[in-house]
């Protein structure tokens, strides 16, 4: 950062040939110098004022600003470890579903099928639950943190033949109608879209898509911003892929209190999804 300063002294001024003497020299280094200094740190006082006082600042304040930020000490800009060596442990456990590769509607909640049509099991579904969340009682409970942390998770193949279009298009035509929602599901239609991106596993693409339905109203609600709305009220995260000309579809649920606490393993479970056919053994 560089500092403009002006110092106006109400004494006379020494003649041009003191000023530019070489102590007089020195002395005016060490007076700028020591402002300077005096300046920043008055500057950094004040910024971090500002920053608690207005919501506008995204940014937080480095406590001491000579100290390298730990968070770029660790990650590079992309987000990787800057130090491969180091390892964040986080452990996994795979939930599997064997459907067969038909055009049928075919529905599984919480890990269980609940609608299909079995004609073999040519293709598998998965996804990945982290081993912190206890799941004996049919409810996703982080052990760590005592709380529930997902309402229910579904996929579900629609009925009928689907091309890869129909996901391109979706955030154009409609999430809700693109991904032809079950009945369980058609919150989805109410929900706002938040994000989306696709992510590739092999020669499968696959689009994920962020959603989140708002309170109708909130104006006797304390969490209303004074904006005319409140924070959302229930997230849906999304994975939605084509394989053999069927639409496939992951749906993960949870309200506003659930995703705070676990929203990135929320979202590293989405990401988990996957559709592949069987391999068969010789």
């Amino acid at each position: 950062m560089k500092s403009v300063l002006v110092v106006v002294s109400s004494c006379s001024l020494a003649s041009l040939s003191a000023f530019h003497s070489p102590q007089a020299y020195h002395r005016r280094q060490a007076t700028v110098l020591h402002l300077e200094s005096t300046n920043r740190r008055t500057f950094l006082r004040e910024a971090a004022l500002v920053a608690v006082t207005s919501s506008t600042f995204t940014t937080p304040i480095v406590a001491n600003a000579e100290e390298e930020d730990l968070t770029t000490k660790l990650f590079n800009e992309d987000g990787s470890l800057k130090d491969e060596s180091i390892q964040i442990e986080a452990k996994f456990r795979k939930v599997e579903l064997m459907w067969d590769g038909s055009n049928q509607l075919a529905i599984a909640v919480d890990g269980e099928n609940t609608a299909n049509t079995s004609k073999g099991s040519s293709l598998r579904l998965s996804y990945e639950l982290p081993e912190k969340w206890n799941t004996d009682s049919k409810k996703y409970i982080d052990k760590a943190e005592g709380v529930q942390v997902c309402d229910r998770i579904t996929i579900y193949r629609s009925e009928g033949t689907a091309t890869p279009k129909v996901l391109e298009k979706a955030s154009v035509k409609g999430i809700g109608e693109s991904l032809k929602v079950t009945e369980d599901l058609k919150g989805i239609y109410k929900a706002d879209l938040i994000g989306g991106r696709t992510r590739a596993k092999g020669d499968q693409k696959y689009y994920d898509f962020d959603m989140a339905v708002a309170p109708s109203s909130c104006s006797n609600s304390k969490e209303d911003l004074g904006l005319g709305f409140c924070p959302y009220d229930s997230i849906y995260l999304l994975s939605s892929t084509v394989f053999d000309n069927s639409l496939y579809v992951f749906a993960l649920e949870c309200d506003k209190a659930e995703w705070k606490v676990a929203n990135s393993d929320l979202r590293r479970v989405r990401s988990s999804f996957s559709v592949e056919r069987m391999v068969e053994s010789i």
